[in-house]
């Protein structure tokens, strides 16, 4: 048996329910269950969709259908399908609820009047709840309920924590975590509190509690075997919601404007005239030039808003002797902060005498710049991996909303974040607060990377699925990949030669990194999400993209190649360098809106479809049924 959405109106629906089972009806169609055999009469028909898959839950560490597991019982009250039910002990404890198709407001509000509390939906047609025996009997008894089962501990751990590993260990060629220490998610700001003493008790130490942000990051001394049975009675306290690694946040290291259908000469604007005039754009990233205003680089002068550095955060005062340090928002390291910036709304200045005038998508914008790099002054305790690090973005804060508000206040709308590191495909709690930002701020865009964990490591020719890291998981974001640029110059530079490991055999090996804007960088991390979401969105220019060189950095530090005839800029690559061309073109589409359009405040969900919708599909990009990354006929470099 199938489960298909048939898209009929009301005097259709007569004759299909005739040769099938009606599970709900909507205003555009109905859900019914269907003989395969039927499904292709149906098909010459109706539009139809086979939805039979949807109906997979995040259990027992993947996606399943609870009830093609487990005995099928018909309610004799309804025509819902119900799993027998679990006791797993007195008190509220946390359940998966299934509803019996597409989700309904309507059936929202009634799982809330039962008295359960609503933690959050899944995918799958569920939702988790908070609920004791009494509400759970009413859950059970309603009719637009088709499975309620207790969500397991186990699915409240990232794989490998309490697992001993079996079979070949996943990927992760850049993941990095800081060492012993544990991110717990709670589902209430009430299981803040208990859960921390949970956790001592277990023989934690806790680094770090947020009740705004409903998390704790915690720390157990000892090897991996050693603290599995703790993770594994912590995940059973009431009100966990999941326990991972603390990983590291990371980087996602003038033709690209072209590429992007934005061809801006010295004299000229976008064909429509678009500058970004009138629009704020907030960067999130290591740093900016000196980090002050009133010298900063000639292409930002007069057009910062605002710079603000964010401190070492509290999860690091174990490693380190400067808990709480700032040495500032100048960009001190890599140059990353000052290079994305340029991207997003350089414009120029100090490339006016030049043959070719190096400037951003929106170069009338103005900015606010957040600075989260640190020096990190390590402990002589302090693991030896990270101690060979100097700089981190330790200033990314565990509760990131009044990051996001501070840009939200200053008045910018679009907020660019070319950082991430996650764990691979997952959705957690930095996409949470991310997502709920848009929510609460419904005109306010992410536009974030999608990571460089793109592999070919296993030697098969082809680069491996699920690498999309957080926060480019998040649902209400634009998630950027990259593509190649367009850059001859550098046609001796390939994938294998760089990157000898990610890329040991044809076709990558000896592919160069600029000579196909049409290609998906091999670097670029891959979709889906571990939920089945595509992930990237689009894809802009990411492989030697020539933007402004921060004067804070060493003479000889030029990333990935020098630009002679002008040291104040230089190439740099990665999604983090797709990602803010992306934003500056956001920020161009944000201004047609409202000076032409007459859309004086224009949505996050609308820009975000307009991008998507007027990118061009790459070839052999999209797999069967799940979409995937357009490029965006748009970089300064």
């Amino acid at each position: 048996m199938a489960i298909l959405k048939i898209f009929v109106g009301k005097a259709e629906a007569a004759a299909v329910l005739e040769q099938t089972r009606l599970i709900e009806r909507y205003e555009a169609f109905v859900v019914v269950e269907a003989d395969d055999a039927l499904i292709k009469s149906l098909a010459r028909r109706y539009p139809l969709e086979d939805i039979t898959a949807q109906y997979k839950l995040p259990l027992r560490g993947g996606a399943v259908d609870p009830l093609a597991a487990a005995p099928r019982k018909r309610s004799r009250t309804t025509e819902s399908l119900q799993a027998p039910p679990e006791a797993p002990g007195d008190g509220p404890h946390h359940y998966l609820v299934q509803f019996i198709g597409p989700v309904k407001p309507a059936w929202v509000n009634a799982l809330r009047k039962t008295g359960a509390v609503l933690r959050q939906p899944t995918g799958g047609f569920g939702h988790v709840v908070s609920a004791d025996d009494p509400t759970l009997a009413k859950i059970r008894g309603m009719k637009c309920v088709r499975w309620v089962g207790h969500l397991p501990p186990a699915d409240r751990v990232a794989p490998g924590l309490v697992d001993v590993p079996r079979g070949r260990p996943t990927e992760l060629p850049r993941r990095r975590v800081l060492p012993g220490a544990l991110t717990v998610e709670v589902f209430g700001s009430e299981n803040v509190e208990p859960v921390a003493k949970a956790a001592r008790d277990l023989g934690f130490k806790v680094l770090t509690t947020d009740k705004k942000a409903k998390l704790l990051t915690v720390e157990f001394e000892g090897t991996a075997a050693a603290r599995r049975e703790p993770i594994r009675a912590l995940s059973c306290v009431h009100g966990v919601r999941f326990i991972r690694e603390r990983v590291l946040p990371r980087t996602s290291n003038n033709v690209a404007l072209g590429l992007m259908g934005n061809p801006q000469t010295a004299h000229a604007s976008s064909a429509l005239g678009l500058t970004g005039r009138g629009e704020i754009v907030a960067v999130c990233d290591t740093g900016f030039d000196t980090g002050d205003a009133d010298s900063i680089h000639a292409d930002f002068a007069g057009r910062v808003v605002a710079i603000r550095s964010y401190p070492v955060a509290r999860e690091w005062a174990s490693f380190v002797t400067n808990p709480g340090g700032n040495d500032g928002a100048a960009d001190l390291d890599s140059g990353h902060g000052t290079h994305v910036a340029g991207s997003v709304l350089g414009n120029g200045a100090a490339s006016a005498g030049d043959p070719v005038r190096i400037r951003g998508h929106a170069h009338e914008a103005k900015l606010v710049f957040q600075a989260v790099e640190q020096e990190m002054r390590w402990r002589p305790d302090a693991p030896e991996d990270l101690r060979g690090a100097r700089y981190l973005l330790s200033g990314i804060p565990t509760n990131l909303t009044p990051l996001f508000q501070y840009a939200y206040d200053q008045g910018a709308r679009i907020h660019s974040n070319s950082w991430g590191g996650g764990d691979p495909g997952a959705y957690d709690a930095q996409c949470r607060q991310f997502d709920d930002f848009v929510w609460r701020r419904k005109d306010f865009c992410f536009v974030v990377a999608a990571g460089n964990d793109g592999t070919d490591s296993d030697g098969d020719g082809a680069i491996n699925l699920t690498s999309v890291a957080s926060p480019g998981t998040a649902k209400n974001c634009i998630t950027v990949g990259a593509c190649e640029n367009l850059r001859p110059e550098f046609n001796t530079q390939k994938y294998g030669d760089w990157w000898p490991d990610d890329y040991p055999v044809a076709p990558y090996q000896r592919d160069p990194l600029a000579n196909n804007p049409k290609q998906v960088a091999a670097f670029s991390s891959r979709g889906p999400t571990a939920d089945g979401r595509a992930k990237p969105d689009v894809v802009a220019p990411g492989t030697f993209v020539l933007s402004t060189r921060s004067s804070k950095l060493a003479p000889n530090n030029f990333a990935w190649a020098a630009y002679p005839p002008n040291k104040r800029y230089f190439h740099m690559g990665g999604t983090s360098m797709a990602t803010p061309l992306v934003s500056g073109a956001m920020a161009l589409m944000r201004q047609y809106l409202r000076e032409q359009a007459g859309i004086t405040n224009p949505s996050a969900a609308l820009l975000r479809a307009l991008l998507v919708g007027r990118g061009r599909p790459l070839a052999g990009t999209r797999a069967a049924g799940t979409g995937g990354p357009a490029s965006i006929s748009a970089s300064t470099g």
